[in-house]
């Protein structure tokens, strides 16, 4: 076999089911690997490297598993760059090969020649060159314990074009597979310290992030937010990971303050004595680089043991798997409450959040019905979260100011149903993530918000989701403007702007591409173009929804009235 087998051998050995991107002269041995070796191995050729990383990483945030992702040397391999530092920042393991020129050839500035063990170093959790054929099964089964283990993050391979090529006897092919994740607990001292200050804390509360998700832990966390009356917020990475019904849910937060949070669990983490915050890494914009209030004890549990005392110090830190570390405190926490455990929530603490989440609906309803013309995007995002199916949907978002105008009012209600993203806001990237969330559940609406410029950096993607039959739903928010730009530039230059400005007719675009596509300009034209476009879905085809919201709506902010700067 050649080495080109031999990957695509040990990549169905290890389940993956697609390879997004794009081959040329460095990895056209793989691709032609993957065709006579493993048909059964769905290759997805993307009209850029950037949207394959996307892609992938879509896929693995919603399944999981790693995704895929593949890039020639040089150009492709800077293209695909992009990709996985999104999901380097995120956490995310995706796999990305690229090509390298022959050995015969490394080091003499061939063309196209890169560095890439060097370059991709500060955007992945580890990177290997396959440098013999014999060698493929020792490294990939290296990349892929790296992929499954430990804090989640993308890995880099590099394949010289003669190690694809050269063949190697087929018995000297081995390959065992890197399993099921190794998952830890952590040390019962700290969860004694924990569960000690969340039993004897007064107001309790749960900060929840993506590290949750990750672990498949939101049955755990509800039961210990219910075990404690503990009200409930999440990062954006988090969101879903507890249901946004629930009496103990207050949306989006953050802490000491949270960029986009809500003013309900900005209420809340003012008012708490006792903070559990889980899976998440308290990101500038989380804690809006505030320093920790005094008096407030701090739990925080996260996967990766660098991430404990990192901004803020902690009363207890537990490392560990977030379902392990939950399972872990809620045995902790019913020992100590024995006979005094609860048999419900806490009215008062129920009727708090009830009363806050009223008001802040009360003063948001003006903008979520709307009937601005042009559209007010908050009521785009309102209206679609009324129309569709939310048990059974999968939304996510684009970077931007369309990420606030989707996430701070869509109630996600299942685990896994919202995928939030941003620390690295890669521009465009909801084009491929969406594309690999369908992959990994075919049988859901997938849907994202994406504003005009984002559309603009990756919208020629949507061919790839035509012509790969994955039908995703677009919700164009068409401000004809870079609209957190403008909006930073009106508050911080007196209201000038500059470079923000944009064009162009996307329903056009997308119609030529082979999507559905229609354009709506008025409020009562909102539901029925989802309805359509939704059924359009249904019939396998990818559809985009343009709606002209206007030119400058601000971002949420938990300290400021609606629409305000």
């Amino acid at each position: 076999m050649r080495g080109a087998d031999a990957i695509a051998l040990a990549l169905r050995s290890e389940g993956v089911g697609f390879v997004a991107g794009i081959t040329s002269g460095s990895t056209m041995e793989i691709s032609d690997g993957l065709l006579t070796t493993t048909p059964e191995i769905r290759t997805i050729l993307t009209r850029h490297e950037r949207v394959a990383a996307d892609l992938a990483d879509g896929y693995a945030r919603a399944s999981g598993q790693p995704g895929v992702c593949l890039a020639v040397l040089g150009p492709g391999a800077s293209h695909l760059f992009a990709g996985l530092a999104q999901a380097y920042a995120d956490g995310v393991p995706v796999l990305g090969i690229v090509g390298q020129v022959p050995r015969a050839r490394a080091g003499t500035r061939s063309t196209s020649e890169m560095p890439l063990l060097s370059v991709f170093q500060y955007v992945s959790k580890w990177e290997a060159s396959i440098n013999m054929p014999t060698r493929v099964a020792e490294i990939m089964r290296r990349a892929f314990v790296q992929l499954r283990n430990g804090p989640p993050g993308p890995v880099l391979l590099e394949v010289p074009s003669d190690v694809a090529l050269e063949s190697f006897p087929d018995e000297q092919f081995h390959y065992t597979p890197a399993g099921e994740p190794h998952r830890y607990r952590p040390d019962y001292r700290e969860v004694e310290r924990a569960a000690d200050l969340l039993v004897h804390s007064q107001r309790p509360l749960i900060y929840a992030g993506s590290g949750v998700l990750k672990a498949r832990a939101s049955e755990e966390l509800q039961q210990l937010a219910e075990l404690l009356s503990a009200p409930v917020m999440t990062t954006l990475g988090g969101k879903s990971a507890f249901p946004e019904n629930h009496p103990l849910a207050l949306g989006l937060g953050g802490f000491p303050r949270s960029n986009l949070g809500t003013s309900v669990a900005y209420k809340f983490a003012e008012n708490t004595d006792c903070l559990l915050a889980i899976g998440n890494s308290f990101a500038f914009q989380a804690s809006s680089g505030r320093p920790f209030p005094a008096g407030v004890k701090l739990i925080h549990s996260h996967v990766d043991c660098g991430e404990i005392d990192r901004i803020y110090a902690t009363d207890a830190g537990l490392v560990g798997d977030a379902r392990l570390v939950l399972l872990d405190l809620l045995e902790a926490v019913r020992d100590r409450l024995g006979s005094k455990q609860a048999p419900s929530l806490r009215p008062e603490v129920v009727e708090d959040v009830r009363t806050e989440k009223a008001r802040w609906l009360k003063e948001w309803m003006p903008l979520l019905t709307s009937d601005e013309v042009p559209l007010n995007p908050f009521r785009v995002t309102w209206e679609f979260m009324h129309a569709v199916d939310r048990q059974n949907t999968i939304f996510t978002h684009d970077a931007g100011a369309v990420r606030g105008h989707a996430c701070h009012h869509y109630e996600a209600i299942v685990p896994g149903s919202f995928v939030g993203w941003g620390q690295q806001s890669s521009m465009g990237w909801t084009i491929g993530g969406s594309m690999g969330i369908k992959l990994a559940h075919p049988e859901k609406l997938v849907a994202y918000a994406i504003g005009d410029g984002s559309f603009g950096m990756t919208g020629m993607d949507l061919e790839t989701a035509v012509r790969n039959e994955i039908p995703t739903l677009g919700l164009i928010y068409n401000n004809s403007l870079m609209g957190i730009v403008s909006e930073i530039q009106h508050r911080e230059f007196g209201g000038r702007s500059n470079m923000v400005e944009l064009g162009g007719d996307y329903v056009g675009v997308a119609k030529a591409l082979g999507a559905y596509a229609e354009r709506v300009e008025r409020p009562e034209g909102i539901r029925p173009a989802i309805e359509r476009a939704t059924r359009a879905t249904r019939d396998g085809k990818p559809a985009i929804i343009e709606f002209v919201t206007k030119p400058l709506e601000p971002q949420p902010r938990p300290d400021k009235a609606p629409g305000s700067i």
